[in-house]
């Protein structure tokens, strides 16, 4: 039995090895069946002499990279060589245009587009250490060269693709071109930075707008800076980068003070996170240094004054404000609120003994705290007619403390209708 067992075993290892050596010579077969790079270099060449078949040349290059008989300097050479066919391309649909033949615009800048990818794709591979741990340049004049050749049809590229509204193709352009610009006092160099930013802002591509934003701001004039600055200020906020966000707001405030956007934005931040003091010093600090007496730096004191129950101070504030615009309701509502906190607050301390004289006293002054909200409210209400929600309650304790019954009707029956009305669309909303 055992004898069988030492046969079976023998066999199998056999077979086993017989199996392993066919696979072997197989995959040597498949080896010797692969198209040598002298052949793929040769169709290239032919490809480009002809004018034709440039596409199936390179794809049949690019099909080689992952094979294991390729070396670096055989990856170099492929890359280049596939640029070259793009530029052949590239040549064919120039000759049409020269011609005043049809030709496709967008494929002549686009092959130039695609040579600059596998240049750089060449040149990535070409500055790999040897070995050795050496770096031998062998395609860096060949690469710069063809670059170069081809450099002002890139930014021609650029402008088209821009003009079109395309503006992550154009960015591809325009960026190539800035970067191997040999003459950096290229006056066109400052433009290209500003539309390469304007590119990766309106493509909605926060990396590449930071790439070239402060480049572009720096060659801007006075006008288009803090426009540039909103631009970066808006990227750091779309990549969620909170202290950058916040740096950049305050850079926007100091060296752009007249621009609105910084204060708001910032104040806004104070405002979230009961930042009254810094608030409320901003909003001096710009009045004592812009060229205008703006009514938002004064309503800014107001709100800050009001966030703090400084309901004295909101008011005198919000005063400011509409001494200065007649028409900022926020001011108009400050001042309103102010006022009805501080007829609570005296209501709070009041007599209680009607014959008390000083009950008739505190009665008087809540009075006139009322008396002297009714007309704030009714300017907001007359502001915004549709925001129900803002000024139909503070209205509503009015006409009830004022005893306007009239008034206080139809305020009544109009909070409840658009209480009715408000749980319609919720009801909606959930079904």
């Amino acid at each position: 039995m055992f004898r069988i067992r030492r046969l079976y075993l023998t066999a199998l290892l056999a077979v086993c090895c017989t199996t392993l050596g066919f696979s072997a010579e197989k995959d040597k077969k498949e080896e010797q069946k692969l198209t040598k790079m002298s052949t793929l270099y040769k169709a290239a060449s032919t490809a480009i002499k002809n004018a034709s078949g440039q596409d199936a040349a390179r794809k049949n290059l690019i099909a080689a990279l992952p094979r294991t008989d390729i070396k670096d300097k055989d990856r170099a050479e492929i890359y280049y060589t596939a640029a070259r066919l793009y530029e052949s391309e590239n040549s064919v649909e120039n000759k049409k245009a020269y011609l005043q033949q049809q030709y496709d615009t967008a494929n002549f800048f686009n092959t130039l587009l695609n040579m600059y990818d596998q240049l750089l794709l060449c040149d990535s591979v070409d500055a790999l250490p040897n070995a050795q741990n050496h770096v031998r340049l062998k395609y860096n004049k060949k690469t710069t060269a063809l670059r170069q050749r081809h450099l002002s049809n890139i930014l021609m590229g650029g402008r088209f693709f821009l003009h079109k509204g395309n503006y992550a193709t154009a960015y591809g352009f325009l960026d190539n071109y800035y970067t191997f610009a040999t003459n950096r006092r290229d006056t066109t160099l400052s433009k290209i930075a500003y539309q390469a930013a304007l590119c990766g802002y309106l493509a909605n591509n926060p990396a590449r707008t930071l790439k070239y934003i402060d480049k572009a701001i720096e060659a801007a004039d006075a006008k288009t800076k803090p426009i540039l600055q909103e631009y970066k200020v808006k990227t750091y906020l779309q990549q969620k980068n909170d202290s950058a966000w916040l740096r950049e707001l305050h850079t926007g405030v100091n060296l752009y003070p007249d621009y609105d956007y910084f204060f708001v934005n910032l104040v806004d931040y104070f405002d979230s996170h009961h930042m009254t003091e810094e608030g409320f010093l901003l909003a001096d600090s710009l009045l004592k240094v812009t060229t205008t007496d703006k009514p938002i730096y004064w309503y800014t004191k107001s709100k800050m004054k009001l966030l703090e129950n400084n309901y004295e101070g909101c008011i005198e504030y919000a005063d400011s404000t509409i001494k200065r615009d007649s028409a900022f309701v926020n001011a108009y509502y400050n001042k309103g609120i102010a006022l009805l906190n501080l007829a609570v607050i005296h209501l709070e301390g009041a007599c209680t003994d009607i014959t008390d004289p000083q009950c008739a006293q505190d009665r008087a002054i809540i009075l006139n705290y009322h008396q002297q909200a009714l007309p704030c409210m009714l300017k907001v209400k007359e502001l915004q007619p549709n925001d129900i929600d803002r000024w139909g309650s503070p209205l509503y304790r009015i006409y009830l403390f004022l005893n306007m019954g009239k008034e206080f009707d139809e305020i009544d029956q109009l909070l409840k209708q658009h209480a009715a009305e408000q749980a319609q669309k919720a009801e909606a909303t959930k079904n």
